[in-house]
């Protein structure tokens, strides 16, 4: 009777550990699955300690896909502004160069991980910094009466200085300034007027103006 018992005791032991294998395992492969569960995030590349002197020009891309793993509510709870793209751009030279994406170069969530980048390199086109004395010109818009004429007018400042990449600003032989419109001035007056930069990587250099001052002269016609 003994034995029988206590082989009873331990087929039910037996069964314990097996259900409770069948229970772990089965929270494992749960807990697998969910980690297998990936999202796509296009997140914006981000260039760190530009040599100085220089200027970024062009790159090829402007962002890169990430395609990231993790548990599914974790992962899918993901948004791109908890995701950042720092590529660290310090031994870039004059010209084409070709930075790789790498999984240092990403910050990620804690328990999201990496599993693909599109593209994975990078072309980014450098330009020698230089600076430049741009004569301004006013973009005049719209029209004036018809007995009215545009006598004189000067610009305050006439040049500004600008810094640039060296392959834009040797184009470049005038800054004009925003649309200034004809329609409702008469008789003497100034008004102020915003420069543009274009392109727009183009800046003021520093103590220079970002505005000037128009004064103008309308007479009616003789």
């Amino acid at each position: 009777v003994k034995k029988g018992v206590a082989r009873k005791e331990g087929l039910e032991i037996a069964a314990a550990a097996l259900l409770s294998f069948v229970f772990i395992t089965g929270i494992w492969f749960s807990v697998s699955r969910g980690q297998d569960t990936l999202v796509s995030l296009d997140i914006p590349v981000d260039y760190t300690n530009r040599p100085e002197g220089t200027e970024i020009v062009d790159t090829s891309v402007k962002s890169v896909s990430l395609v990231l793993s993790g548990s599914g509510a974790l992962v899918k709870s993901v948004t791109p502004d908890q995701v950042n793209v720092r590529l660290d751009i310090s031994n870039a030279v004059i010209g084409r160069n070709e930075f790789a994406v790498t999984p240092e170069s990403i910050s990620l969530p804690p328990g999201i991980e990496l599993r693909e980048v599109t593209p994975p390199l990078i072309d980014v086109i450098i330009d020698e910094t230089i600076k430049k004395q741009l004569p301004v010109q006013v973009d005049w818009a719209g029209k004036l009466s018809p007995e009215l004429i545009l006598l004189d007018f000067t610009v305050d400042p006439e040049t500004i200085e600008v810094t640039g990449g060296k392959r834009n600003l040797e184009k470049i032989t005038t800054i004009y300034t925003e649309k200034v419109l004809l329609d409702n001035l008469s008789g003497k007056g100034e008004i102020t007027a915003k420069l543009v930069l274009n392109p727009a990587a183009l800046k003021i250099a520093p103590g220079s103006k970002d505005k000037v001052t128009i004064r103008y002269v309308i007479r009616k016609r003789e």
